[in-house]
């Protein structure tokens, strides 16, 4: 069990890293969306807004987080809310094209986050009072 968190945590954390990066300065090529369609209509107000920008230092400080280990459940809070992002993006606005590598990285994710269950555990009550 802890080679498969270890292998995980450094899968999760390397492609978010690298994604993340990629985002604040492009090093892979992406191609284009067709002029016009749902995808650039989205991007063409995401990139000059800055909000990818945000993103991508949310993945890059959560894929780093992730790989260091001790701060791995801190890594992915940050990085969930990025999956259900990249989820809706494929499912909603691309109709499914291209949602592999968010399904693979969110599973990774909900593996990590059970493998990390006691730190979430006052997340998943019923009974929360304040401190």
């Amino acid at each position: 069990m802890k080679i498969a968190i270890i292998a995980s945590r450094i899968l999760l954390g390397i492609g978010f890293i690298i994604f993340g990066a990629n985002i604040l300065h492009p090093f892979l090529p992406m191609p284009a969306p067709p002029a016009g369609s749902l995808p650039a209509q989205f991007m063409g107000v995401m990139y000059p807004s800055h909000w990818m920008a945000l993103i991508g230092v949310f993945q890059l400080v959560g894929g780093i987080l992730v790989l260091v280990g001790r701060t791995a459940p801190l890594g992915l809070v940050l990085l969930g809310p990025v999956l259900v992002n990249i989820l809706a993006f494929h499912i909603l606005i691309m109709g499914g094209e291209g949602i592999q590598p968010g399904v693979v990285f969110s599973l990774l994710e909900i593996f990590l986050v059970y493998a990390y269950r006691n730190h979430f555990k006052a997340i998943f009550t019923a009974d929360a009072v304040p401190a």
